[in-house]
């Protein structure tokens, strides 16, 4: 147990902190004489509040307000006056325990003759010491650009703009076949199972488990029962890992036709005259967005390198706090649907257990960033200068408004400092 011992500058008494990982502890002991020091000063601040027959309002003597409304009329504002008192000298005296919680307090014991004594709890998140991140090797995926990525990309594009023509012979994978269908799990029709003319590309993967490859080989107008066997995750509770049996008649089978790349081609369907023009800007295209991914996925490693390497000590009732409001916020934002958050998340095929401990996880993770972040601003005295301060507030009406912009150049300016810091060691696939 890590104690310290304060002297209040005013009085002699003593209180004393006592600190233990996240909880914090104040004792504090008032005796009679600070006791009615005490009750005098809540009298004179807040006498004008009663009402006495025979004295203006503001002007009845404390002892006939005390007769007139019991002798603990001014008890618990004194209660609360020596709380306050002592928990904002003991956190000017060590700013640092910064009460992440509302505090709490426990009565050990009060009399007139013998004063009050009393704890004040609360939680704190304790310092910590930044993990060495300088020079910390960070893997990410390469940025380089290969034909192979111009192709595949040029594929999409020309799948875009396939033809499917009707024939006479049996489904292959890459056919578009146009489907009846009806599901039953057992004999019971189930509900959203059932379909007329849906033109399901055979090879897709848009049905579930097996279903397109047993459609192959079949051809126009013959029916088909296809078994399969909804995964467990799936969106539905009541389909979730049952099998099920579909009634299938193939009403047509299509064949995809892609249209050839060539000079025509790219004129009449892009803003270029020649492939080699196409593929350049294909090529420009995916390096920007391959640039782009790599700087997310330097920013999140980095933040999990830092998170795995430090040890912060988050306080449980900080997580459980903000989980709380996240979820009246959901709640909230559901009941215009007239829905509960139970029903919502049974819909995403979760319950709200399993979504509370994924929520807590990021939570946690979340503020163990945040305070690794403000540690390293401080270790490093990044800052905003005035003129950014200003340039940041041109245009924007409201203190919100400004003070999310500055947020995010002080977030720029942490980015860059910590990229610059590691090494980078780019990998292929």
């Amino acid at each position: 147990m890590l104690e310290f011992y304060v002297k209040l500058l005013r009085r002699e008494k003593m209180y004393k902190i006592n600190q233990k990982e996240t909880k914090v502890e104040i004792e504090l002991a008032i005796d009679a004489k600070e006791w009615e020091e005490g009750v005098q000063k809540v009298y004179e601040t807040s006498k004008s509040k009663f009402n006495v027959v025979g004295f203006r309002k503001g002007h009845a003597p404390r002892k006939v307000i005390e007769q007139t409304y019991g002798d603990n009329v001014f008890f618990e504002d004194t209660v609360q006056y020596f709380l306050d008192k002592t928990l904002n000298e003991a956190l000017n005296e060590k700013p640092e325990l910064e009460p992440v919680a509302m505090p709490t307090t426990e009565f050990e014991s009060f009399t007139p003759e013998n004063g009050l004594k009393a704890k004040i709890l609360f939680e704190i998140v304790p310092d910590f010491k930044l993990c060495e991140y300088k020079g910390a090797k960070i893997k990410v995926h390469s940025v380089e650009v290969s034909d192979e990525d111009v192709d595949h990309y040029i594929k999409h594009f020309l799948d875009s703009h396939a033809e499917y023509n009707p024939v006479e012979r049996e489904v292959k994978t890459g056919d578009i076949a146009v489907i009846d269908f009806k599901g039953f799990i057992g004999d019971v029709a189930f509900e959203g199972g059932e379909g007329k003319a849906y033109p399901l590309e055979i090879g897709s993967h848009s049905f579930i488990d097996t279903f397109e490859d047993q459609l192959v080989g079949h051809k126009k107008g013959e029916k088909v029962d296809v078994s399969v066997t909804f995964p467990e995750n799936y969106g539905s509770q009541e389909l979730a890992g049952k099998k099920a049996l579909f009634k299938v008649e193939i009403q047509e089978v299509k064949e995809k036709s892609l249209p050839e790349l060539n000079d025509k081609f790219v004129a009449d369907t892009t803003e270029f005259e020649t492939v080699e023009e196409y593929r350049k800007s294909v090529f420009a295209h995916i390096q920007d967005m391959k640039n782009k991914d790599s700087e997310n996925e330097i920013q999140h490693n980095i933040r999990h390198y830092l998170i795995d390497n430090t040890n912060v000590q988050i306080p449980e009732i900080m997580v459980e706090n903000q989980v709380e409001g996240d979820m009246a916020r959901m709640q909230q934002s559901l009941d215009a649907y007239r829905l509960t958050v139970e029903q919502y998340l049974a819909s995403m095929g979760t319950t709200k257990e399993e979504y509370l401990k994924i929520a807590k996880e990021r939570c946690l993770e979340s503020l163990k960033a945040s305070y690794i972040y403000r540690k390293v601003l401080e270790e490093n005295k990044i800052t905003l200068s005035p003129a950014e301060i200003r340039e940041a507030a041109k245009g924007l009406a409201s203190q919100e408004e400004i003070a999310r912009k500055e947020n995010e150049l002080l977030l720029e300016k942490l980015y860059k400092h910590l990229k610059e810091a590691v090494e980078i060691e780019y990998v292929k696939d």
